[in-house]
């Protein structure tokens, strides 16, 4: 039997449209933006039940992609399924998101110090041609955004030499994930200059330097998604 899709008094509010002759994966990111933008506001809290046909109804689509949207918030841990296997939505209050970035930042300056003197001149060449990439591209999508990210703090993690690290800032990383260039756009720029610092560091032989760009980006990813926050709550 469905259980219906737990909303605002008021009903909540699409903040964006359906592409015109969108394709699935379109769609799908149409879907997963619109319900982060609905968690972020608090439009959808925590608790909240999930429901596919709701979803897809509220937001003139196929159900098809809103399922891949869910699939998605759950890996990134943002909505949670119950015993009764119902999808809800998770706690992702400014002061779950504090805590969870302060765990970044502790395990990503260890790797980012454990990992100086051994990022190849190659690596380091392939994230500087792809920081470059984006730079250059005239409209960033944040599948891009978070492609080249990835590239950047997992290159790092992965030559810190510790498969288990790796993988723990890997898990950190997916629930951060939904403060992409779409929602903090002016990180982008400064972003990527503190990319560009962090891996020509690692790729040197000064574990202090790579250990205090790390440090300090994540305060600036902080600090940023802090603002955005408080902005859009206030």
């Amino acid at each position: 039997m469905e259980k219906s899709m737990t909303l605002p008094e008021s009903g909540p509010v699409v903040r964006r449209k359906p592409p015109e002759a969108a394709t699935e994966g379109h769609l799908s990111e149409f879907a997963y933006n619109n319900l982060l933008d609905l968690m972020l506001a608090g439009e959808l809290k925590p608790g909240a039940a999930l429901q596919e046909r709701k979803i897809a109804q509220m937001l003139d689509i196929s159900r098809t992609p809103v399922r891949e949207a869910l699939f998605r918030l759950e890996a990134e841990a943002l909505i949670v399924r119950r015993p009764e296997r119902q999808l809800v939505v998770a706690d992702i209050g400014l002061e779950n998101y504090v805590r969870l970035l302060d765990l970044r930042r502790i395990l990503e300056v260890e790797a980012a110090g454990r990992a100086t003197g051994h990022v190849s001149a190659e690596t380091c060449a392939e994230v500087e041609a792809a920081i470059d990439a984006l730079l250059n591209a005239n409209h960033v999508t944040s599948a891009q955004h978070w492609a080249v990210d990835d590239l950047v703090h997992q290159s790092i993690a992965d030559a810190a030499g510790n498969p288990m690290l790796a993988q723990s800032i890997l898990d950190l990383r997916r629930r951060t994930h939904i403060f992409n260039t779409n929602r903090i756009s002016h990180r982008m720029e400064p972003g990527c200059a503190e990319h560009r610092a962090m891996i020509r560091a690692t790729a040197g032989n000064d574990p202090e330097l790579s250990q205090r760009l790390m440090g300090e980006h994540l305060d600036h990813v902080r600090d940023a998604i802090v603002d955005y926050l408080l902005g859009i709550r206030r």
